[in-house]
């Protein structure tokens, strides 16, 4: 064997085992804990917390809450998401390009920010409901909390997947389909419901599974908007493991564990049932179709624009909130004054900064080892082909299944206490558990983006490298790494952008050396600073920066991919 094949097959093992002990250590170890602190706390096989948790009125109550929501977020965003496409692809409406770009703004903000914002606008301190209350005496200034105010958020935020998935799909549509009905008298509205949308059935089959995931495992709304009578599963969690209670903690996230993969088969075997299929490739472009009746052309621009102002109100606001005084804030429904004082009181203190540079250490950190771990495998598991590399690839994307309270109760389970796997280390409370969580959610998108990426490479290059005299390695640095960079700097700044406002992991596992900033967007009281209320504006203003300027390096790397 030459020494060239040796180092490769040393640097293989080397990486097996690292990658080998992460998946054992953080994602495969704590699920076992969960099981454990389920069904054998005392030791023995038992199921006496199930019976426990049955007889929990609160407990029942949400997970029956969780299951009503993800349906009725699943019909409200599926209609709201058709007809964004209706108006902004379909019919010829003035300033769709503007439409379009507005309906995009849940890019520039997520998960407890995006909650935070709307809070900040439609609740009963919001300057929306204000300004309602003034004009309407007799409206509950109360409505944006509990069922009302969540299903709210998750309609005019979780539309973003049918503008991923769907509206890719609505653009190959072909023409001459919709020609094809018009001539035989069918409407522009007929055409669109009969030829259109049959079309893309499996772009809108694969949305409906993210959405019904996304609404099972929503935490920042309900933990936000809930109150103290609406609780969902992943809030209810949150809240039996403030009081101690892990054991119902644990078996919560595993009965949402196993709903997930239930749900991902049920749906896979009716999509292998249905068999669908798509038509989109064809040469006629589509064209967008006017709208001959005026006053059904008015009805729909006036739609359209309603529509949008939700989506523009929450960032208006907190834009325009964010340059207030603090007594602005709290009492008057619309600033008359305007100062730049949140700002440098943000960027000048440690106490208000400190948030902000927890979050970008922590989720650069995750970025870190998502890219390594991602990057090595998909390399590995594209190269060799076998059944180890199989085995890799299924362990990584356990956490896909799972939803992120699981792994984080888990994480909580095994390492309270001194492990051998971490070396006899207590990572709950310390600095390390918290990216590695980070990492662990993130893996599953990451892998699938990054071992996707490979299949583009033209191996003509490898083989030309190879015929050259090129070893793995400098064929490795020299031409697979280049083609690689692309896509891996695009999801490395997907996921730093999406880390920065975590919360679900974060609410279960963060310290006081480690408070990132979804845990003050959500609890301001946690920040000495007097002035919180302002902070949490100016740091969602941040969080919107970052991520327009990630959404742009994003598109300028995948234009090169």
């Amino acid at each position: 064997m030459s020494n060239r094949k040796l180092f490769q097959r040393i640097l293989y093992a080397a990486l097996f085992v690292v990658i080998g002990w992460f998946i054992l250590a953080f994602i495969i170890m704590p699920v076992v804990g969960v099981v454990k602190e389920i069904f054998f706390a005392d030791g023995r096989f038992g199921v006496e917390v199930i019976r426990k948790l049955a007889g929990s009125g609160r407990v029942v109550t949400s997970l029956k809450n969780t299951y009503v929501m993800a349906a009725c977020t699943v019909v409200t965003v599926t209609v709201i998401g058709i007809f964004q496409i209706l108006i902004t692809e379909y019919l010829d409406i003035k300033g769709s390009r503007f439409l379009d770009a507005v309906f995009h703004t849940p890019l520039l903000y997520g998960g407890i920010s995006l909650v935070t914002g709307y809070n900040y606008v439609y609740s009963s301190h919001g300057f929306i409901t204000k300004a309602l209350v003034e004009v309407f005496p007799n409206m509950d200034p109360n409505w944006f909390t509990g069922f009302t105010g969540i299903l709210f958020v998750h309609s005019f935020s979780m539309t973003i997947y049918h503008i991923l998935f769907v509206k890719t799909a609505f653009k190959r549509i072909d023409y001459s389909t919709v020609e094809a009905c018009r001539s035989l008298g069918g409407s522009n509205i007929q055409a669109f419901f009969k030829v259109a949308l049959p079309v893309i059935k499996p772009s809108i089959f694969s949305a409906t599974v993210l959405l019904t995931l996304m609404a099972l495992n929503s935490f920042a709304a309900p933990s936000v908007l809930g109150g103290k009578d609406y609780y969902m599963i992943n809030s209810m969690i949150l809240n039996l493991n403030s009081i101690g209670r892990r054991d119902f903690a644990a078996l919560l996230a595993f009965i949402l564990a196993i709903t997930c993969i239930v749900l991902l088969l049920i749906m896979k075997w009716f999509e292998r049932k249905n068999n669908f299929l798509s038509v989109s490739k064809v040469p006629t472009k589509l064209r967008k179709v006017k709208i001959r009746n005026p006053i059904l052309n008015g009805g729909m621009h006036l739609a359209a624009y309603v529509l949008a102002a939700i989506y523009l109100l929450p960032i208006t606001g907190i834009i325009l909130f964010s340059f207030a005084d603090i007594q602005t804030i709290v009492d008057q429904t619309f600033p008359k004054h305007f100062t730049v004082e949140n700002y440098v009181r943000v960027f000048s203190g440690m106490t208000t900064l400190k948030p902000l540079l927890n979050s970008v250490k922590l989720s650069l950190l995750a970025v870190v080892i998502v890219l390594f771990i991602c990057a090595s495998s998909a390399l590995a598991i594209h190269k060799l082909k076998n059944k180890a590399t199989l085995i890799l690839e299924l362990t990584l994307l356990i956490p896909w299944m799972l939803p992120a309270t699981l792994l984080a109760v888990g994480m909580i389970t095994r390492y309270s206490v001194p492990d051998q796997l971490v070396f006899n280390y207590v990572l709950l409370g310390g600095f390390w558990l918290l990216p590695v969580s980070y990492a662990v959610i993130s893996i599953p998108q990451a892998m699938r983006l990054i071992k996707a990426s490979l299949y583009q490479i033209d191996t003509s290059h490898e083989e030309a490298a190879r015929a050259l005299g090129a070893g793995p390695v400098y064929t490795l640095i020299r031409v697979i790494i280049p083609a690689m960079l692309p896509t891996t700097v695009s999801v490395g700044a997907i996921t730093f952008n999406t880390l920065m406002s975590e919360y679900a992991v974060s609410a279960l596992l963060y310290s006081a050396n480690t408070v990132p900033l979804g845990i003050i967007l959500r609890s301001p009281n946690l920040n000495p600073d007097p002035y919180a209320a302002a902070s949490q504006l100016v740091y969602i203003v941040i969080l919107m920066v970052i991520s327009g300027i990630t959404l742009g390096l994003t598109q300028k790397y995948r234009s090169y991919n």
